[in-house]
């Protein structure tokens, strides 16, 4: 069999690409909702509505579980897993941990303004999201002030676990923040932690991100509680 030249880089298998595809997209349908909480769906379904065969869905399914979105059903596919109240506490009190922690790198390895520039942009976008009342709009803005924080702490290894834990909450955070008050105050927050981070304040960095948070997350469980949603 011959081998790849070692200055060659392997082209990935049509399998494994086809894997990576529908993992992918059912990923999407669970976080948009289009799949939604306890919902079922077999091997069988999802291959026939992907055009694939049901090795690749097998395979996805078994990254979905590994993610915490799904649980596997003998026999009955997979399930989209619900999130509850306390699985929002404890999933919400790993992220503040990590992101603080995140915070604190950036900080500690003193940024260039360049480097703040996107964090800047994100919350611009924020503000005139919700100037024009566009909450999906306001949301990827938002994820994407967390995101390049999460870049430029350096620590690939949290910002992988954090990336899995967000999913998890994806969808209720969008919930929330359709059904609770506007976020107002979150893009002013978020400056003054760009403002931390600029001056290579570790400590302030850390403790604002902790409190913004801490503010988030109670306004996410006041909506909870308001509209009786145990778990969604």
């Amino acid at each position: 069999m011959p081998k790849t030249p070692a200055n060659e880089t392997a082209l990935p298998s049509s399998r494994t690409t086809s894997s990576d595809t529908v993992f992918a997209q059912i990923r999407a349908r669970i976080l948009d909702n289009a799949l939604r909480p306890g919902a079922y769906a077999t091997e069988q379904d999802l291959a026939e509505s992907f055009g694939v065969s049901r090795t690749p869905v097998r395979e996805a399914m078994v990254r979905l579980r590994d993610e915490g979105l799904v649980e596997l059903v003998p026999r009955r596919g997979m399930r989209v897993l619900p999130v509850s109240v306390a699985d929002m506490r404890e999933i919400y009190q790993i992220l503040t941990s990590l992101e603080a922690t995140a915070a604190e790198l950036v900080a500690i390895s003193k940024p260039a303004a360049k480097d703040l520039q996107a964090l800047e942009r994100a919350c611009v976008a924020m503000d005139r999201a919700l100037a024009k009342d566009n909450l999906e709009a306001w949301a990827a803005a938002d994820e994407a002030f967390h995101l390049h924080l999460l870049k430029l702490c350096g620590n690939a290894r949290l910002e992988q676990i954090v990336r899995k834990y967000w999913d998890q909450i994806h969808r209720v955070r969008f919930i929330t923040l359709k059904l609770g008050p506007k976020p107002h105050a979150s893009a002013g927050e978020h400056r003054e932690i760009v403002a931390a981070l600029a001056r290579a304040d570790a400590d302030t960095a850390q403790r604002l991100f902790r409190e913004h948070r801490a503010r988030g997350v109670q306004k996410q469980l006041d909506t909870l509680r308001d509209f009786r949603l145990d778990q969604v």
